[in-house]
């Protein structure tokens, strides 16, 4: 059973390698909900010869002062959420720590939130725990550059880029320090209208268009995060997700978008829609994680906006990987 196979992924770390994301407790839930069978799960579980157990550096957990994105902090925040759900706390404590998940939903490179939604869509409350805890030991706002919160002008500022592009910064490392290095260039505040938020709705339209103009890799965890803050916002009664999460959101689009250059973002043909159980199939035998989750929130999205056009990218990426996605 998935729960079983969660449970047993339990002592390894949010992240490996200096920083790169586990995702097998993700990719495992997303073939669940895609409706892989016990012995495709299976399969893949046993796949983690690469990931690295969580250590444990024994703070005590009766003072969390100073633990919000510090990385060595993970495995205390661990124990203090056993610990919580042991005295009956935890709930008590649960809206404070989805605000802040909310509020900074490009940590980890978007894997904070999406690793806690894809738990709680789950339920294996050891596993909420563990995505709670990487999402909140690895919390990281990105700067917002004269960003402020009346909607307007977000498409023609991306256009403006686009026909005179911002220099591309140095090659970063992980997605979010490539996002960083963008909003820090200089021109970018000067470049920025007063008032410039677009509501959430659009900021997807756009990310979706980014991603099929470049199909890069920061792009595709735009979708995946944007999916998984949505997923939380709609999971825990809100319509919509919070404005500061949207702002991040923004940032981090605006920042995506000067780091693959500052495309046209045209809208793709039309192509006949595929059912959603043959999107599923397709996307089970796609051998990459990132594939598999990036169909699955497509899916998700199409479903949660009321919009085809997230079905046909469903279906593109299920059939041909998230690289053979055909460029606008």
């Amino acid at each position: 059973m998935l729960s079983d196979m969660l449970t047993e992924l339990l002592p390894y770390s949010g992240s490996y390698r200096g920083g790169l994301s586990n995702h097998l407790p993700m990719t495992l839930q997303a073939l669940a909900e895609l409706g892989a069978s016990d012995a495709e799960l299976r399969l893949l579980a046993a796949r983690r010869s690469h990931l690295e157990p969580l250590p444990d550096h024994g703070r005590d957990i009766g003072d969390t002062r100073g633990w919000l994105g510090d990385a060595q902090s993970e495995g205390a925040w661990r124990r203090r959420f056993a610990c919580e759900r042991g005295r009956g706390e935890w709930g008590r404590h649960w809206p404070s720590r989805l605000q802040l998940v909310l509020a900074a939903p490009a940590s980890a490179s978007f894997h904070g939130v999406i690793r806690l939604a894809y738990a709680l869509r789950g339920g294996v409350e050891p596993e909420i725990d563990a995505a709670l805890a990487y999402a909140l030991s690895h919390w990281r706002l990105l700067p917002l550059p004269g960003l402020a919160s009346a909607p307007q002008g977000l498409g023609e500022v991306l256009r403006n880029w686009q026909a005179a592009p911002l220099p591309i910064p140095d090659d970063g490392r992980l997605i979010s320090d490539e996002i960083a290095a963008a909003l820090a260039l200089p021109d970018v505040p000067q470049r920025l209208p007063p008032g410039l938020l677009a509501s959430a709705r659009e900021q997807r339209l756009y990310a979706r268009l980014l991603f099929q103009a470049r199909h890069e890799f920061d792009a595709l965890h735009l979708l995946t995060g944007w999916e998984a803050a949505l997923s939380l916002a709609r999971g825990h009664g809100m319509s919509e997700v919070p404005d500061s999460a949207a702002l991040q959101m923004q940032a981090a689009l605006l920042g995506i978008y000067i780091y693959n250059g500052c495309p046209v973002l045209a809208r793709p043909g039309k192509m006949a829609l595929a059912d959603v159980g043959e999107i599923a199939a397709q996307a089970r035998s796609q051998a990459d994680d990132h594939s598999i989750k990036l169909a699955l929130s497509c899916l998700r999205l199409a479903e949660l906006e009321d919009d085809a056009d997230w079905l046909m990218l469903a279906a593109q990426t299920a059939r041909r990987g998230w690289r053979g996605v055909a460029r606008a």
